[in-house]
């Protein structure tokens, strides 16, 4: 892309006025511009490395827009146009128009220091939540690191789908340039498996990683590098984190795709860790005013009412006739006793029921109770493997499959137990846990 177009001032598709650039990397540049027809400022990404009159130029810049464009969600920066406009050379330069974004990315904020874990787990919830909406519709980021997520003043954004794919798509470019950044690049990308969901999640948990440490797992640069740092593991977490939150962080880092968590569950995990604060209203002092005076008046009536009804009743009885009162059509409810010093158990409303598990958050919740065992030493490590291998295919099996295989699972334990290999109170976890597999998958196979 020649230094003299665009420049500030250039007009994009008699519609999009350039005025400053944010941004230059390897694959792009990001504008500042403004929209004419719709007087807005937007961001302008215009694709660079590639021959600008490369067919594969428009390609991408079109496929990355159709990507996102697939996507509505808070933590997903907004893709408003694709369009194209035309080179001093003669040919046409494609661009996509985003959402201006304010604010900094997790990059920048991580060149100053670390995060701690409570910080972290906020900004990976959202970043988990918007990696599940795009599974769910079948897109795969596949470039999850720090400078594709905003820190922004309505909170976080994921961004740049120039790379993405649907799940299971083939690489399209035998440069690598479609695999993403070494560091964050999942082990099975190495070995040429097209990109599934759980890719986003191994770049999650090095993102996750990386906001506690300061680095990622392998602080690489080239894929030579990636490949010779892999030959160790990489250092431990830092102590005095939260057994979940580095339980996720594992789970997330896991080799085997297979094994690792979905993204709805590692935002959902995250999100328990890091609970909102509670909602407080300030009432206008006039209103509090005459809520109180109306509260004063509805004791003065209810006194008042207690006080003739006890002079009726005293007035009844004196002449020995029978109260309307007294005796009510039926008994109302006696509370159930409770231990002293204990509180008795809330009743289950409609309104407090739990909605019914999915499967897939049922085997999530099996695999983190053989996690949690084999961290506390409750279940041995070779066992808690074998039990996480049984675990993998189901994600993908059918209802069926799935509930004869949680059946296998629950005689596995009980055969565990007995040769002492895991421990009495966790097995009694585990079998709850895969009593609710198989409920889950009952009603899925009904």
């Amino acid at each position: 892309m020649n230094v003299d177009w665009p420049s500030a001032g250039t007009l994009m598709a008699s519609r999009y006025r350039l005025v400053s650039r944010l941004e230059t990397g390897g694959m792009a540049q990001i504008w500042h511009a403004d929209d004419e027809l719709l007087d807005r400022p937007v961001a302008l990404k215009l694709p660079a490395g590639l021959d600008p009159a490369s067919a594969d130029v428009l390609h991408l810049a079109w496929k990355e827009a159709r990507m996102a464009a697939r996507l509505s969600h808070p933590n997903i920066a907004a893709v408003h146009d694709y369009n194209a406009a035309m080179r001093p050379e003669g040919y046409m330069a494609p661009f996509v128009v985003m959402e201006l974004l304010a604010g900094e990315s997790l990059a920048a904020r991580l060149a100053r220091s670390p995060l701690g874990w409570r910080e972290s787990a906020s900004i990976g919830a959202a970043v988990a939540d918007a990696l599940n909406a795009a599974h769910a519709n079948g897109v795969v980021h596949r470039d999850i690191k720090p400078g594709n997520v905003m820190l922004t003043p309505t909170g976080v954004k994921i961004l740049d789908f120039g790379i993405s794919a649907t799940t299971g798509e083939p690489d399209d470019d035998e440069t690598g340039a479609t695999f993403g950044t070494p560091a964050y690049v999942a082990p099975e990308r190495l070995d040429g498996k097209p990109a599934e969901p759980a890719t986003d999640v191994y770049g999650l948990g090095v993102l996750l990683y990386e906001m506690v440490t300061g680095e990622p797992p392998y602080p690489v640069d080239t894929w030579e590098e990636l490949d010779a740092a892999r030959t160790a593991p990489p250092r431990a977490l830092p102590p005095g984190l939260p057994v979940a939150f580095r339980d996720l962080v594992e789970s997330c880092l896991r080799e085997e795709p297979d094994l690792r968590p979905t993204a709805a569950h590692v935002g959902h995990g995250l999100a328990t860790l890091t609970p909102p604060p509670p909602a407080t209203r300030r009432r206008p002092a006039r209103r509090r005013l005459a809520l109180f005076s109306g509260l004063t008046a509805l004791v003065v009536s209810v006194i008042a009412l207690f006080a003739a009804l006890g002079s009726s009743r005293q007035t009844l009885d004196a002449t020995g006739e029978p109260s309307a009162t007294a005796a009510p059509t039926a008994a109302p409810p006696s509370p159930a006793p409770t231990t002293p010093g204990t509180l008795s158990a809330p009743r289950r409303t409609a309104a407090t029921t739990a909605a019914p598990l999915r499967v897939d958050d049922a085997i999530d919740r099996v695999r983190s109770a053989v996690v949690a065992g084999r961290e506390l030493g409750e279940i041995r490590p070779d066992v808690a493997q074998d039990l996480i291998n049984l675990l993998g295919p189901l994600g993908r099996a059918k209802a069926a499959d799935v509930l004869q295989h949680a059946k296998e699972l629950q005689r596995k334990v009980l055969e565990r137990v007995e040769e002492g290999s895991v421990d009495g109170d966790r097995a009694d976890l585990l079998r709850s846990r895969l009593a609710d597999l198989e409920r889950a998958a009952e009603r899925g196979s009904g």
